[in-house]
């Protein structure tokens, strides 16, 4: 009983009930060793959920400062439920923030498999172009009288950059000693694919990375928490929308599907992670309700955990982007796409027509409709 209670992490998580415009507290107990959840309301001291598998949720997707869909709900995790949780998480699981700079943005499948492989959870992520005096409110707190500094807000100012909220163990420390070191004295217990990454040296000046734990908390809030205004990319003009699923997200898959359009003749030209909730993929869905019989599941799906968006253009701009990027995704269902069009996104990494790996748009008037709903509506 003692081992089986050790397996439990507890939780304390918030829900905003949109109909009675309030917010209501929950106690979220996640049991490691069958990956279920129990949801108990705090107000009512009654069970709101009981023990039930969730197996589109793993350890990785609990601590302090997450969102996670339970059924469409998004409860936020605001802090541990218990001592046991406490001890064994907040000294090791821990937020860090890293900006890719314009000049590695052609890698950035790359990046991204490395810090997957690492076992880095991305949690948020937007791309945003800098106006200068954004760069200096940026930058107030860092290095000042630094050479770094100036260096570095030209490369801001330069184009569109990515920034990126991750979760790891000692996730601060361990980008920050890849960053600052060369191929020769890479500690052997780093993970392999974060010091093969950082052993490039366009990489390790590509990107920058928080120094310390108040320093990613601070440039996080900056990044996301849309006081700065921060411009978005979005073009709007011969270009489509990408969604990535969560079940690809959850797979492993992100960094190789995003390699795979890069490599293929397409530029992204905005991104943004999404944790949407039911309303709101109900809504992204709406074209579809009472014509495909997958919609309830495709719904369940995309409310299932974060996804990301992407703006998609032709590099070649005489293209199509909307034409030549759905042909590239493949048929709707992933078994014909194997049978028919086995090199398309569809066919190598989906499963069903639910778990397909990637949205596209389907219809041409809709291109522009998708892209404002997902880059400024819900913005």
């Amino acid at each position: 009983m003692a081992n089986r209670y050790a397996r439990r992490l507890s939780f304390i998580a918030e829900w905003y009930q949109e109909e009675a415009a309030i917010i209501r507290t929950f106690t979220i107990c996640y049991y490691v060793a069958d990956n279920a959840l129990e949801v108990f309301d705090q107000r009512t001291k009654k069970t709101f959920l009981r023990r039930t598998k969730m197996p589109e949720l793993s350890e990785r997707d609990f601590f302090v400062g997450s969102k996670i869909n339970i059924f469409g709900r998004q409860f936020d995790i605001v802090d541990y439920g218990d001592e046991i949780t406490k001890n064994t998480l907040a000294k090791f699981r821990k937020k860090t923030f890293i900006l890719l700079k314009n000049s590695i943005l052609p890698h950035l499948g790359t990046v991204l498999r490395a810090l997957i492989e690492s076992n880095f959870s991305i949690s948020k992520a937007r791309m945003v172009q800098f106006t200068a005096e954004q760069v200096k409110d940026f930058l107030a707190e860092k290095s000042k009288g630094d050479v770094q500094t100036s260096v570095l807000m030209n490369q801001l100012l330069s184009g569109p950059s990515i920034g990126f909220e991750l979760i790891a163990d000692n996730a601060v420390e361990k980008i920050k000693y890849c960053q600052g070191q060369s191929k020769e004295c890479m500690n052997e217990d780093m993970p392999s694919a974060l010091r093969g990454l950082f052993e490039r040296e366009d990489v390790r000046n590509g990107i920058y990375c928080s120094q310390t734990d108040e320093d990613a908390l601070r440039d996080c809030n900056f990044f996301f928490d849309g006081k700065s205004s921060l411009q978005i990319t979005v073009k709007l003009k011969n270009s489509t929308l990408a969604v990535i699923k969560p079940h690809a997200i959850k797979e492993g898959n992100l960094g190789k599907i995003i390699s795979e359009i890069t490599s293929n003749g397409f530029k992204i030209t905005a991104l943004r992670i999404h944790l949407l909730e039911r309303v709101n993929c109900e809504e992204f869905y709406e074209v579809y309700r009472g014509i495909v019989p997958e919609y309830i599941p495709m719904v369940a799906q995309l409310a299932s955990g974060v996804c990301m968006a992407l703006e998609i253009m032709c590099a070649d701009p005489n293209k199509n982007s909307y034409e030549e990027f759905r042909n590239f995704c493949g048929p709707t269902d992933p078994e014909i796409a194997k049978l028919l069009r086995p090199h398309t996104l569809r066919a190598k990494y989906g499963s069903s027509k639910t778990l397909n790996a990637v949205h596209c748009t389907d219809l041409p008037d809709d291109t522009v409709l998708e892209l404002q709903y997902l880059f400024k509506i819900l913005d």
